[in-house]
């Protein structure tokens, strides 16, 4: 249940919108912080149930999403491992093609349905494990969603609300800044800004990289969505620095 938009400013610099929906009795997330893995430091929030993240940005100017496909997923009793682990896994990579081949190379029958975006400097790519197979999106459109409620129905309200609000707004970071924080005429399992009885929104995270490095900004919102969320902010420098 997450929602993912980016844009592009000029060459090397670029934004990534991403809001995480969970269910309620999920732990709080630990906020973004800066972490190493084989020398190359990383920000990136952490999930304390399974030890990894959701998202993460580079000092090399790469960022990484995960959507889980809940709606793919089977009952099996099979242990699995955890996709955010994964994530950990390619922090310390260079550029898309590098997870790309990270990816082809992992055993990945040992994890759950997913969509892994990656962002650079000069693209984005998008890779699908549906359980069977690994499939690639070199040129992914936003909004990219997941839903383990409804998915298609979701999916699809979320894409024409991106549509009609982008029809009066133009396409940049005031757009994406106001869809993510939208929810119409009231929260609920439909609009970005999630509601429902059991999950909801629980943080929203704006990554900007530029040449000079990446700074993140998170949201981290308030049970049931009442009140103003709370800030954290995080930055890096980029590698030439």
């Amino acid at each position: 249940m997450c929602t993912l938009t980016w844009w592009r400013e000029a060459a090397g610099t670029f934004e990534v919108f991403f809001n995480r929906d969970e269910k309620k009795t999920h732990a709080l997330a630990d906020p973004p912080r800066t972490h190493t893995r084989d020398g190359v430091p990383f920000i990136a929030p952490v999930d304390p149930d399974g030890g990894g993240t959701w998202m993460l940005a580079n000092q090399r100017g790469l960022v990484v999403c995960l959507l889980n496909r809940g709606h793919e997923e089977s009952s099996s009793g099979h242990p699995f491992r955890s996709r955010g682990r994964l994530v950990m896994e390619v922090a310390a990579l260079e550029n898309i093609p590098a997870v790309e081949e990270r990816l082809r190379r992992e055993d990945l029958s040992e994890l759950r349905p997913f969509t892994m975006v990656g962002f650079d400097p000069v693209g984005e790519r998008a890779w699908t494990w549906n359980g069977q197979d690994l499939s690639v999106e070199r040129k992914p459109e936003m909004p990219m969603c997941s839903s383990s409620f409804h998915y298609a129905e979701v999916s699809l309200a979320r894409q024409q609300r991106f549509h009609e609000l982008r029809c009066v707004r133009r396409l940049r970071e005031g757009l994406l800044d106001y869809f993510h924080a939208d929810t119409d005429e009231g929260p609920s399992a439909f609009t970005p800004r999630m509601l429902r009885a059991d999950a909801q929104t629980m943080s929203r995270s704006r990554v900007r990289v530029d040449p000079e490095g990446a700074k993140w900004i998170y949201l981290e919102e308030q049970e049931n969505l009442v009140g103003e969320p709370q800030v954290f902010e995080a930055a890096i420098l980029g590698g030439s620095q």
